[in-house]
């Protein structure tokens, strides 16, 4: 397979299963020393012919093993030693070999793909040098021209109109020649942003568009509309130094229309914090994207988003776990708000401070995602598919780590988790949670639920540092607490699983033969989770 980066491109091959143990990966991945497509194909048969021949030489190694006993008992012996890296010497020396002289072929292709690049380019200085040299002598010789024609033209007297004629269209020839073809015109900034935000449209969440939408109009108002060619790095500096001075509060009010000029002079006046450097990276980030999409095309010269800008990235407000001081005071207190019931409020916390469920996952929670496996009561988390009256309803795990099956522990099944399942599942209801509904340009049912959460815990003095994400932090760091060896001992892949973590153990046993945690080691998990004796959900649903 051919991918393309940005620094070139790479060849990338999958390696066959059977291999894998011994070889310690899953794929080989080669860079080709080139940007050209087609020299890179060519390059990419060199590199699939190297790894065919490396596959066929293990496979004949497998069968090769046969000593005294039938070929496909030897084969099989061989493939049980592979697996479990116990080699007779001999064997071990026989793959290493293999693998060294399949190095050392790539590596002397590289070489030569080098070679061949200094080469080009030495060859390409050395036409340019004599262009150079050509258009130095020209020059002159054409102005001269200009000169005498200039001449011969106010020379009344002058009969060679023929000649003059033609020497005029040498001239003309010569200096078009010298001259530079002038570069493909460019679109104004506003035409091609919004054809960019059209193609983009189609594979992002309203919420991204707008975003986008908003740092190109930012732009603009900072650096003009101007055809994007003409767009320098001292524009791009002028607008990092602009948007860096705008107040840390700058886009919560939708209805805000005042200028960045406006803003900054507020935040100077106020002595207001300033946005991060995060939030100044991703305008960045949002016009490299534009001038990435207009590079193949050949419309600019460069882009200048990219390179050596700097900023500060580290997090002005770092999120940390919900103490118990906090967890109490939570549940001392009563659920303030009316369109979402006190019972509601108290089963999706607690449902997110005993799982670590994201809040999108709670509130999207249907019937159906409540099922009995092995015995076991548990939440599967997993892709939904839309209604045709309700294509909003169509939704993704996070990640492919994000689909999961969640246990649920004794806390959870007494609130009665089970039993509002299967009434609703009676009643037909597609959702969980009946007091939500979509709501927000990416149609989320969290909406509204994490905007009164949020005012809920700023109102009991609780500070901006724990959020509802935080419960995430609680369950990680409580089971990563519980050593992994011993009675009660928990292994790092089964937490991952439990979370929906992709996992750092990137072993071969992980990747390769861990595809799915057993279901009584997830319940190990779930059962696992302790909080303070304080900490009751029926009391946080009000049922007390």
């Amino acid at each position: 397979m051919l991918i393309r980066l940005q620094s070139g491109f790479h060849f990338r091959r999958g390696i066959p299963v059977r291999f894998r143990p011994a070889l310690g990966k899953r794929e080989i991945w080669h860079s080709l020393e080139t940007l050209d497509r087609n020299l890179a194909r060519t390059r990419a048969c060199a590199m699939y012919g190297l790894t065919s021949q490396l596959f066929e030489c293990i496979s004949l190694a497998m069968s090769s093993s046969e000593e005294t006993s039938s070929l496909n008992k030897a084969v099989e012996t061989f493939q049980e030693a592979l697996a479990t890296f116990d080699l007779h010497p001999v064997q071990q020396d026989l793959f290493q070999s293999i693998v060294q002289t399949y190095d050392s072929e790539i590596q002397a292709l590289k070489a030569r793909y080098k070679t061949m690049n200094a080469e080009h380019l030495l060859a390409r200085m050395e036409d340019h040098q004599r262009v150079s040299s050509v258009l130095e002598k020209i020059g002159p010789e054409i102005n001269a021209l200009t000169d005498i024609i200039h001449k011969l033209g106010k020379d009344k007297r002058s009969s060679g109109e023929e000649a003059l004629t033609k020497l005029s269209e040498q001239v003309a020839a010569l200096t078009q020649l010298v001259q530079p073809p002038a570069p493909k015109p460019s679109p104004l900034f506003s035409e091609a942003s919004e054809t960019f935000l059209s193609v983009k449209a189609k594979k992002s969440k309203p919420s991204v568009i707008a975003e986008h939408r908003n740092t190109y109009r930012r732009f603009v108002e900072i650096c003009g509309d101007r055809p994007i060619r003409d767009y320098t790095g001292e524009d791009a500096g002028t607008f990092k130094d602009m948007m860096e001075q705008l107040p840390v509060h700058y886009g919560k009010n939708r209805k805000d229309t005042r200028t960045v000029a406006e803003l900054t002079a507020e935040a100077n006046r106020k002595n207001l914090e300033r946005i991060s450097g995060k939030a100044s990276k991703n305008h960045f980030t949002r016009l490299s994207a534009l001038w990435r999409h207009y590079e193949p095309l050949g419309l600019i010269d460069r882009n200048p988003f990219v390179g050596g800008w700097k900023f500060d990235t580290t997090a002005k407000t770092q999120r940390l776990r919900w103490s118990n001081d906090d967890l109490m005071t939570l549940i001392e207190n009563p659920w303030p708000f009316q369109t979402i019931s006190q019972a509601t409020f108290g089963l999706i916390v607690g449902i997110a401070s005993y799982t670590g469920m994201r809040e999108e996952e709670i509130c999207r929670l249907r019937p159906q995602d409540i099922v009995q496996i092995q015995d076991v009561w548990c939440i599967v988390v997993q892709v939904h598919r839309a209604h045709k009256e309700a294509p909003w309803e169509s939704w993704d795990p996070k990640t492919e780590a994000g689909a999961r099956i969640v246990p649920l522990c004794q806390p959870l099944l007494d609130t009665g988790l089970v039993e509002m399942a299967k009434r609703a599942k009676n009643q037909r209801r597609r959702y969980l949670f009946k007091e939500l509904n979509f709501t927000g340009m990416d149609m989320k049912r969290s909406g509204i639920f994490q905007r009164n959460f949020s005012s809920f815990k700023s109102r009991l003095g609780i500070g901006r540092e724990k959020v509802f994400h935080s419960f995430r932090h609680n369950v990680s760091t409580k089971l990563r607490n519980i050593h992994e060896h011993g009675d009660g001992g928990l292994r790092e892949s089964w937490i991952d699983d439990f979370l929906g973590h992709e996992g750092l153990n990137k072993s071969v046993g992980n990747i390769v033969y861990f595809d799915d945690v057993d279901i009584t080691n997830l319940k190990r998990v779930a059962d696992s989770m302790s909080y303070p004796e304080f900490w009751d959900l029926k009391r946080l649903m009000g049922k007390q």
